[in-house]
């Protein structure tokens, strides 16, 4: 069944999980960093942001706290790493990026340029040259990289892309390909490797899984085998870690099965203690008596929603009366996710053919 979904960013999110990529905001006319390559051996104080009024001006002993610069991440720990070799040079890997998207994450409430600032002033109580120098380039091309994915992916899908499984995943390799693309024009194979390197593994992994289950020319001990292929390719620590959630969502289906079986509580946790150790058996079954709790009581949710609706009353006094039902059966919290389930019966019914 094809996904409710409209555009690339949608897809990617929901499959490779980059919503770093999908930062909304308003950038600025000029480039907030600029550094003269002729320059990188001098210091950068400079490029540093001034402290904002009543604030001290960080020193390499007492850098601002970001809470102090961004009020929006008070009461949080900075996010990443950053670290320089035995030159004084700048080290990258994954924590690099954490580190800038940590400050990133303040866009929408700070605004970029007060973001960019404080990540600076961070930065200069953290790092030597030419290591923040480097830093300083790198942010100035991960900024300009993050513009430019954003722009690529708000491109809506086509009636057909959002209509059909083929057309999604074919968008979605499609923007796979663009964005690896995208990140080679604007960063050097090692930056590449370092800061997106294991995300695009997995990535792909995902991608060629998915192609794997839309195969009809295999039988579903075929796809199984081509499956475990595929998982053999990762990295040792990503295998180790697919296995344990193939696993985790092998043993969520015997649970649904055994439920849907009619078994008993009792039942259930003998099966997951084949797998899991007591603390976690209880666990696992409070969370599924909570979910099938909840998914009964929205099953009755649309059972008394259908007969409201059957019951000829006025669109305004239906609304109310929906507004009632909710109410009662669903505390706030629950809210957004029956949002969530009632757009998608309505994307269902939409695609249901007409009756003759």
């Amino acid at each position: 069944m094809p996904l409710p979904i409209r555009s690339i960013a949608a897809l990617v999110v929901l499959v490779i999980g980059a919503a770093a990529l999908t930062l909304y905001w308003q950038w600025p006319q000029q480039a907030v960093v600029q550094v003269d390559s002729a320059s990188q051996d001098e210091p950068v104080a400079p490029l540093i942001a001034s402290p904002l009024p009543g604030q001290p001006a960080p020193t390499a002993d007492a850098p601002a706290t970001p809470s102090a610069l961004l009020p929006g991440l008070g009461g949080t720990e900075v996010d990443g790493e950053l670290k320089s070799d035995s030159a004084g040079n700048l080290q990258l890997d994954l924590a690099l990026r954490d580190y800038f998207d940590y400050f990133l994450s303040a866009v929408d409430q700070a605004g970029l340029d007060a973001s960019v600032e404080a990540l600076l002033a961070d930065a200069g109580g953290r790092l030597q040259e030419p290591a923040l120098g480097q830093l300083v380039g790198l942010l100035g091309d991960y900024l300009e990289y993050k513009r430019a994915s954003l722009a690529l992916l708000q491109q809506p899908l086509g009636a057909h892309q959002q209509a059909q499984p083929q057309g999604q995943l074919l968008a979605l390799q499609q923007a796979f390909d663009s964005l690896a693309q995208l990140r080679r024009s604007h960063f050097s194979p090692d930056a590449v490797e370092a800061l997106f390197g294991a995300e695009e593994v997995y990535a792909r992994y995902t991608l060629d899984s998915l192609a794997l289950v839309a195969r009809d020319d295999l039988s579903e001990q075929g796809k199984a085998a081509a499956q475990e292929r595929l998982r053999e390719q990762l990295p040792a620590a990503m295998r180790a870690s697919e296995e344990r959630q193939s696993q985790a969502q092998a043993q969520q289906a015997q649970s649904e099965r055994l439920w849907r079986e009619g078994a008993s509580e009792e039942q259930v946790r003998q099966a997951l203690a084949l797998s899991y150790d007591p603390s976690t058996v209880e666990r696992l079954l409070l969370e599924q008596r909570t979910e099938r709790a909840w998914q009964q009581r929205y099953t009755a949710y649309r059972e008394q929603l259908a007969t409201l609706r059957s019951t000829g009353l006025s669109p305004a006094d239906q609304q109310h009366e929906q507004q009632r039902l909710r109410q009662r059966l669903f505390d706030a919290a629950d809210q957004h996710r029956v949002d969530t389930y009632d757009a998608i019966a309505a994307k269902q019914q939409d695609r249901a053919p007409a009756e003759p």
